[in-house]
């Protein structure tokens, strides 16, 4: 069977996570979060260089330094299991990629996953469902996002995916519990 590769997308709260394990546990994927990995070492990266270990919107040297290493250690261990046929989840925002039209063809040729099948859930929640959510996770990161709510729902909407060459699907994560045959529906892909 050919390995597919979800690209998880949203923004944070907005229930990636809980989607993504839902889409794990009955399709038996490798579910790959990038907070999970990385979080620890970003944390003390940051440290170094004398900045807090929760900064990350706004922050220059996590955006042009340490998110690209995320993003590269999150794809070489899914490359990893691809190279040896099992289908991955990847649990990231992947916002900071979303303008390269081309990003799926060059992690294809990159990552040799031409015998892969690559598909975008996008998963949405109305921003007072987010913002609850957000608030209810009371992570020090997301301290940024609600000081600057305004702001941060605009970098939201702003960012569209241009991705070429991948179906793009979105799943509407805004009820409490989640409909599983609509999400499998959407994703066409028998859970049962």
């Amino acid at each position: 069977m050919t390995p597919k590769v979800i690209f998880l997308v949203g923004a944070a709260g907005s229930g990636k996570s809980t989607v993504g394990k839902l889409i794990s546990s009955h399709l038996k994927f490798s579910y790959l979060d990038k907070d999970v990995i990385c979080n620890r070492f970003t944390g003390k990266l940051l440290e170094t260089q004398g900045i807090s270990p929760n900064e990350r919107d706004g922050c220059e040297f996590y955006q042009t330094e340490v998110m690209p290493l995320e993003y590269e250690t999150l794809l070489e261990i899914a490359a990893d299991n691809v190279r040896n046929g099992i289908s991955v989840i990847l649990d990231a925002p992947f916002l900071g990629y979303f303008s390269d039209e081309k990003y799926i063809q060059k992690l294809k040729e990159k990552y040799s996953w031409e015998d892969s099948t690559p598909l975008v859930l996008e998963v949405t929640v109305n921003s007072e469902v987010l913002l609850k959510r957000i608030k209810n996770r009371n992570i020090k990161r997301d301290d940024w996002k609600i000081a600057n709510w305004d702001t941060f729902l605009e970098s939201l909407k702003s960012r569209k995916c241009l991705w070429s060459n991948v179906e793009i699907k979105q799943f509407d994560n805004s009820e409490e519990e989640i409909d599983e045959d609509k999400l499998f529906e959407i994703i066409s892909i028998n859970s049962r």
